[in-house]
């Protein structure tokens, strides 16, 4: 006897469970429409996460490198050695004027145009 009321019910209620499935369909549908989106937007979030993490890897490794520069510069002391172990400068002499007179390198200058002539 309950098999004859669940089908009375379902008798009964047969134009209401066709709207109910139809939309269960639709929504069914809808759903396996929108997985893809889903999973490109979760490995979209993903990918912009390890973006960020190793962005921020790569610049705390940036800036632990300059704060290291930093505190070896710091560190070190100018090294002056002793003046008494620096040897003299010499000095060069800046005449420029030449050692040859004029009248001689007129006569060279003569020489040498008349030999490659």
């Amino acid at each position: 006897e309950p098999n004859v009321k669940v089908d009375s019910w379902i008798q009964s209620n047969s134009g209401i469970n066709k709207v109910l499935l139809s939309e269960m369909d639709e929504r069914l549908q809808q759903i396996f429409h929108l997985r893809p989106l889903q999973e490109e937007t979760i490995a979209y979030r993903n990918n912009v996460k390890l973006y960020r993490t190793l962005m921020k890897q790569t610049c705390k490794a940036e800036l632990q490198n300059l704060v290291n520069v930093d505190m070896n510069i710091v560190e070190t002391e100018l090294k002056i050695p002793d003046p008494k172990l620096i040897p003299p400068v010499i000095v060069i002499n800046n005449d420029l004027t030449p050692k040859v007179s004029d009248n001689t390198f007129i006569q060279i200058y003569v020489y040498f145009m008349v030999l490659c002539i």
